[in-house]
């Protein structure tokens, strides 16, 4: 059992075939060994792991966020059982890896990417198009137009997911699919290890709580599966992807990936936290970032055997 509360009401995350199992974690690891590891970049790709710089702060790099997410899916950029897609929409690109890549995966299709931000590359395959939108409002587009609308990583972006979920339905040719793929913004050990007075629960029951007073809730993974349901997509699957936040797992992948989320996540805490410590929550810089220097200590404990949860859903509209 999760040794801290589950934010959801339910308390767990359900899969189809029943509930997965947490990584299993090596007991022998030695902490000198463990922190060489977790600090050693050497034999990570430094194109995956390269930072981003914006207003003097270190942002983690998109690339690394999706790199894990294909380690998660077994290299697949998507669940649904897609066949030929013709036009493709990727809500909230950001760097716009993902709909570079789906459209590299499928040169007959048109993929059109989104964003709020321009800060997609100008280089692009014939294609792909980026356009600056936002997509909480009317979208641009005529009904009926998609064969596949892809979305992740949207938790805080959006303030009205039913209505999200009803332009995409609307906007999706007769049995096109929606997918969408969310983190928890949450931890949980099965071992006891991370504990509801440590630094990194209270850090991420900070921002649970940042994210539901600015009415952009963060934690929706929980809700994502019965969302689909309500707005009468069909053939809805959802699945839940363990993610461990440092190298811990006794399986040498699980391992690696936990490697390259220690990495992200090592510049992520402070980018992702402190405007909503700060301007949300009230807390002072210097208290925000004791907390956070902290939490990044914590991460780097061998006994922490913590992860967090990915949950992929998807639901195609009835033809």
């Amino acid at each position: 059992m999760a040794s801290v509360e589950d934010p959801s009401e339910t308390g767990s995350v359900s899969e189809a075939q029943g509930p997965p199992s947490p990584p299993d974690f090596d007991s022998s690891t030695e902490a000198s060994d463990f922190g060489e590891e977790f600090l050693d970049s050497n034999s990570l790709t430094s194109s995956i792991i390269d930072y981003e710089y914006e207003n003097g702060r270190r942002y983690p790099s998109g690339r690394a966020t999706h790199h894990i997410y294909l380690m998660l899916l077994g290299g697949r950029l998507f669940n649904a059982p897609l066949k030929n897609p013709q036009k493709v929409l990727d809500l909230g690109t950001g760097t716009g890896i993902w709909a570079i890549d789906f459209a590299d995966e499928f040169p007959g299709a048109v993929v059109i990417g989104n964003d709020i931000s321009p800060i997609q590359p100008g280089w692009l395959p014939p294609n792909v198009e980026f356009i600056i939108d936002d997509f909480e409002r009317d979208w641009l587009e005529k009904e009926n137009t998609y064969d596949f609308i892809h979305s992740r990583n949207l938790a805080g972006c959006v303030a009205d997911w039913p209505q999200l979920y009803r332009q995409a339905y609307d906007h999706l040719k007769p049995g096109g699919y929606f997918e969408l793929k969310e983190s928890a913004v949450w931890a949980w050990s099965d071992d006891g290890s991370l504990t509801p007075e440590s630094p990194f629960a209270r850090y991420l029951a900070a921002l649970d709580a940042a994210g539901k007073k600015i009415g952009r809730e963060l934690n929706v993974y929980k809700d994502l599966k019965r969302w689909l349901i309500d707005a009468g997509f069909e053939d809805v699957h959802e699945k839940t992807y363990f993610l461990p936040f440092s190298p811990w797992p006794r399986d040498p992948y699980q391992k690696d990936i936990g490697r390259y989320q220690a990495h992200m996540v090592e510049g992520a805490v402070e980018a992702y936290g402190l405007r909503l410590c700060t301007q949300i929550l009230g807390w002072s810089s210097d208290q925000t970032k004791i907390l956070q220097a902290l939490v990044r200590q914590q991460l780097k404990d061998p006994r922490l055997h913590s992860y967090t949860k990915i949950v992929v859903v998807y639901g195609r509209k009835p033809y």
